[in-house]
C-alpha cells in the first residue's frame, strides 16, 4: 500500500516505433479527457494537480502524476504512477471517522473505505495500461 508509487510494465508484441507507442497513449489520456498532458521523445506523462484544478472525474483525475515510457530496444511500455494525494485523502477520512464514531462502526468503516479506495485506484492504473497496449497490440 505505501509509498503509493506504482510501476506497471507491458511487452508490445508488434513492431511499432517509440513514436508510434507515444501517439497512442497520448491519445487515449486525451480521450478520458487529461487536459495536463506533456510527451517528448520516449516518453507521455501527465499530472493533474489538486482537486480543484482536476480535468473532469474520471478515476485518472485521482492520479497525481502518470508517466508512461517505451524502451524500443526491449519492447516494454512502462508506466509509473504515483497515487498519494487521492490515498492521503482517504487516510484523513480514517481518522476522522475513527475520531468522531465509536464501536464497530467506526472501527470498519473507514478501514474497509481506505481498502476500496487503494484497490481501485491500483487496478484502474493497471487497466490503463492494458487499454493502451491493447490498442496497440491488436487495433493499430
Amino acid at each position: 500500500m505505501f509509498p503509493f508509487t506504482y510501476t506497471f510494465e507491458r511487452e508490445i508484441i508488434n513492431d511499432k516505433t517509440s513514436e508510434n507507442v507515444i501517439y497512442t497513449a497520448r491519445e487515449i489520456l486525451r480521450e478520458k479527457k487529461i487536459k495536463n498532458i506533456l510527451y517528448g521523445p520516449g516518453f507521455v506523462s501527465f499530472n493533474e494537480g489538486f482537486l480543484k484544478e482536476r480535468s473532469n472525474w474520471d478515476y485518472l483525475s485521482f492520479i497525481d502524476d502518470g508517466k508512461f515510457t517505451y524502451n524500443e530496444k526491449s519492447k516494454v511500455l512502462t508506466y509509473k504512477v504515483k497515487l498519494w494525494k487521492f490515498n492521503l485523502f482517504a487516510l484523513a477520512f480514517l481518522i476522522i471517522t475513527l475520531i468522531y464514531f465509536e464501536g464497530l462502526f467506526g472501527k470498519l468503516l473507514p478501514l474497509f473505505g481506505l481498502i476500496v479506495n487503494h484497490l481501485f485506484c491500483y487496478f484502474g492504473s493497471q487497466g490503463l495500461i492494458k487499454e493502451i497496449t491493447h490498442e496497440i497490440n491488436y487495433l493499430s
